[in-house]
């Protein structure tokens, strides 16, 4: 009998398909009801095929908390610009990877230069749980890095 170690997901297997996106002069009222509406936690700011913006619950909550107005606070205030972006055939720990060092949860997925889905912090670690993968020095590093984020 030979054993064979889980199969590394590529993020392309991973990502949600379903891609909420809105204009950067939407409002964040207009932001959150498309979240809501569609179950995410992102939307993406597409103009001519190219994303060039995200915003995020954490985005939303950090405005109004500070008293922006959602009605009046425009998308494009609050934006996350040109964002880090993966494509279809990268891994799951360079997905992991990519949101500790940018201290994000979400991730635009790219193919052939066309936005075609978002990967969140909670499917890598599914993932990466899934398959008992470890990152650079195993399982210990990553959660520190989770626990203490910045030092």
């Amino acid at each position: 009998m030979t054993i064979h170690p889980p199969r590394t997901k590529h993020l392309g297997e991973l990502m949600t398909p379903l891609v909420v996106s809105i204009e950067d002069g939407a409002t964040l009222r207009e932001a959150a009801a498309a979240m809501a509406s569609a179950k995410v936690g992102t939307v993406a700011i597409v103009e001519n095929g190219d994303i060039t913006g995200i915003v995020s619950e954490r985005d939303l909550v950090t405005t109004l908390a500070g008293g922006g107005d959602p009605d009046e606070v425009r998308v494009a205030e609050v934006m996350s610009r040109q964002p880090r972006y993966l494509t279809v055939s990268d891994s799951v720990p360079a997905a992991a990877h990519a949101m500790l060092s940018a201290g994000i949860r979400h991730l635009p997925i790219i193919d052939e230069c066309q936005l075609v889905g978002i990967v969140s912090l909670r499917d890598v670690t599914a993932a990466l749980v899934e398959s008992g993968e470890k990152l650079d020095g195993g399982a210990l590093e990553v959660e520190q890095e989770l626990s203490h984020p910045g030092g």
